[in-house]
């Protein structure tokens, strides 16, 4: 293998590999027929599960959608009302990368930290105390729900007792909902925007191609169902918790058949070479 930034073969390198084969060509026929027959059944059963894969996916999306009652009220996401639209501090003091740090006071949130169904802590950085106390608006409370606006738009999660940072903020491309918990929980909250009803919305008024953004004056203007009653959004949201969690094992069990799949080929590859078919 050459040490080059596209890494290479070279002739005499391939010439001196050494490979081990039957003599036999009636033999060598009847491996390649076992591969053939193999293969041909691990990639059916891969398809089957790559199938009930994305059709457990489109179970939950499709009950996700239909659970949201026909007599909620529509509101709008400019309602006052329902919660604060929060924007981050973009001034003079926002961080530069030096500001930056594997540990310290306050986490700052960057694009994996918030994905299509939550928090991502995997990678993480920080800012002082001090560098916080200098920054404005985007420091968040809990119960405050997080939508992505720019570049990646649509990614969604609360900032529920389960979070264990104190001191969070989030970046230019976020924004902070801060819901009246006395008219509709961040639960709830989070189980619309992560519906179709907000999917269907954002792709029809998202703008910038080089760079998608969803700025607050459009996102004013968005429509979502909201029960009057605290009790039925809470309702909802149990039931779609419950199947969430089917749907995981769910996928679980699919994404871990096309691991073994993987594995069979191989394993019967392995053996087909070693002549132990």
């Amino acid at each position: 293998m050459q040490d080059h930034k596209y890494p290479s073969l070279n002739l005499p390198v391939i010439g001196n590999i050494e490979i081990s084969y039957p003599e036999s060509i009636p033999e060598q026929h009847r491996i390649v027929k076992i591969l053939d027959e193999v293969f041909e059944k691990t990639t059916k059963a891969k398809e089957n599960a790559e199938k009930n894969l994305n059709n457990s996916k489109e179970l939950f999306e499709s009950y996700l959608q239909s659970v949201f009652t026909d007599d909620a009220e529509q509101k709008k996401l400019g309602d006052k009302s329902l919660f604060q639209i929060i924007d981050g501090d973009r001034g003079k003091n926002y961080p530069k990368k030096s500001d930056f740090h594997n540990e310290g006071y306050c986490l700052f949130l960057n694009t994996k930290n918030v994905r299509p169904n939550g928090f991502d802590f995997k990678t993480t950085m920080f800012i002082t105390e001090k560098k916080d106390n200098v920054l404005g608006n985007g420091k968040l409370k809990r119960n405050d729900v997080l939508l992505t606006t720019r570049g990646t738009i649509g990614n969604i999660a609360v900032y529920n007792g389960n979070v264990l940072f104190e001191n969070i903020r989030i970046n230019s491309g976020m924004l902070i909902f801060r819901p009246n918990t006395k008219l509709i929980i961040p639960e709830y909250l989070f189980a619309i925007f992560q519906s179709g009803i907000m999917k269907t919305q954002i792709k029809k008024y998202v703008s910038g191609a080089a760079q998608p953004q969803l700025p607050i004056k459009t996102l004013v203007n968005f429509s979502i169902p909201v029960p009057k009653s605290i009790s039925e959004q809470k309702s909802i949201v149990a039931k779609l918790d419950k199947l969430s969690a089917e749907t995981k094992k769910l996928e679980a069990i699919y994404k871990q058949k096309l691991v073994d799949l993987e594995e069979l080929k191989k394993s019967v590859l392995k053996k087909a070479f070693a002549g132990e078919l």
